[in-house]
């Protein structure tokens, strides 16, 4: 006699909620029949996730459940590849305990059908370790990584291609949980994985390399980063050419790094990045294949560089103009223009002209505390340059003590200025606000040296 098997206690939630909620829902009969009709939810599922109707989805899988688990000897590979289903709609609807409980039910209909080292555990562990890391749960994330990657070993080989989506996803991982130096090592791997299927001048091997670019830069090792950038530029070059739009990403990146860093290889980091910012605008408008989309915003990031950089500011409306006219000129992209473009941007909120005693002010505002009894309002307009203007002090208490520090502060502001028709417009009565505390003893002496200081300043401008 065929054994059977019960459905666990929250499918069955899930199924009796479906038959109240799903109206004119009607049991198959026989096999053919119901084969049929699984065939049919199933392309509905995946026309449902591919419209990101997740919901839907799972609904869709929920039905077929509950026609499947009427066979008293219903396939439990099968049953598991189902709840495997179920739980990705959920994951992706944002329902991530629940995605995690049918991961686990699939993972363990799969192991009574099988064994533990079944290929087809692979997509509920490997989804089981994404719903994990939504949730926060860290360390058990990890753990069935790890098991993801071993059992793609046992069936697929050491260099398996899909071993490296996983080893990316683990560096990631590694790299929330604070991890930087397993973060890195993970991403060793991943490379080693591409270049093994993949020969040196692959153009294949690019996401791979701008990958670990990428996660030197984000865990500090800026060095590193800049080496692996300048690889990637290269492999890219020699694979594709000296215009492909590959290098466009690898430009904007790299020059993100330079623009940080004063002075890299005795040379000043933001002239380098102002050449690789010009290739890619070059590159990007001269293409036949790119979307007014990457047009814009190669020219917005110029833009946005240069406004922090140069004091011309008609090179800065320049590209900021290029920007907005390919934005306008496609009507899907009027939101994202309006979304860019309607409000002055504030580019550098610690401008280099800032001085010490301001850095102090500002860190004791991002942390305050309850004897934080002084504060000034300072109010001032965007030009359409994108330069702060008419700048003028609205509250202070105590009066004096540090109105010109913050006035300067203010004056060191770089904008993207708001744009209205195409073109740059004056945005009136912006605000900044800072608190602090003081001491009614030291009033007097440090307004003495406040006083000096402007005088110093003064006497340079």
């Amino acid at each position: 006699m065929a054994e059977t098997r019960t459905a666990p206690p929250l499918l069955w939630l899930a199924v009796a909620s479906l038959m109240i909620t799903a109206p004119g829902w009607a049991a198959v009969s026989g096999a053919d029949a119901r084969a049929s009709e699984f065939d049919l939810v199933q392309r509905d599922y995946d026309q449902l996730i591919a419209d990101g109707e997740y919901v839907e989805a799972a609904n869709s899988v929920k039905l077929v459940l509950m026609q499947f688990l009427q066979d008293p000897d219903y396939d439990r590979m099968a049953y598991g590849q189902l709840l495997t289903q179920l739980a990705t709609a959920q994951h992706l609807s944002g329902e991530y305990y629940a995605a995690i409980e049918n991961y686990e039910l699939a993972i363990e209909a799969i192991e009574f059908a099988s064994d533990r080292l079944n290929g087809e555990l692979i997509a509920p562990v490997l989804g089981m370790s994404r719903s994990l890391m939504a949730a926060n749960r860290y360390q058990e994330a990890e753990k069935n990584y790890h098991r993801t990657l071993h059992i793609q070993q046992v069936n697929n080989g050491f260099w398996g291609l899909d071993k490296a989506e996983v080893v990316n996803e683990l560096s990631e991982a590694y790299f929330t949980m604070g991890d930087f130096e397993a973060a890195n090592n993970m991403q060793k791997s991943y490379i080693s994985v591409v270049e093994h299927h993949y020969p040196g001048d692959s153009i294949e091997r690019v996401p791979s390399l701008h990958s670990q670019a990428e996660m030197l830069y984000r865990t500090d090792s800026v060095f590193r980063s800049l080496n692996a950038y300048r690889r990637l530029i290269a492999l890219i070059e020699d694979a594709d050419g000296m215009d492909s739009m590959l290098l466009v990403p690898a430009f904007t990146a790299i020059s993100d790094i330079l623009i940080n860093n004063v002075v890299i290889d005795g040379e000043d980091g933001t002239e380098k990045a102002k050449r690789y910012l010009r290739r890619a605008a070059i590159i990007t408008e001269n293409s036949e294949e790119t979307s007014d989309l990457d047009k814009a915003n190669v020219f917005i990031t110029m833009g946005d560089f240069l406004s922090t950089q140069t004091s011309n500011r008609t090179i800065v409306i320049g590209n900021y103009t290029r920007g907005w006219e390919y934005l306008d000129r496609n009507p899907e992209l009027h939101g994202y223009r309006d979304q860019t473009f309607d409000n002055a941007v504030l580019l550098n909120p610690m401008p280099k002209s800032s001085s010490a005693a301001m850095q102090n002010l500002l860190q004791e505002a991002a942390n305050p505390t309850d004897e934080q009894n002084g504060y000034i309002v300072v109010s001032y307009d965007v030009d359409e340059g994108g330069r702060s203007d008419n700048i003028r002090v609205v509250e202070s208490v105590p009066p004096g003590l540090y109105d010109y520090i913050v006035k300067n502060h203010v004056r060191g502001f770089a904008f993207r200025p708001r744009f209205s028709e195409g073109q740059p417009v004056r945005t009136r009565n912006e605000t900044f606000e800072v608190r602090y505390s003081f001491d009614e003893e030291e009033i007097e002496g440090e307004l003495r040296q406040n006083t000096t200081e402007v005088a110093k300043v003064d006497a340079t401008q």
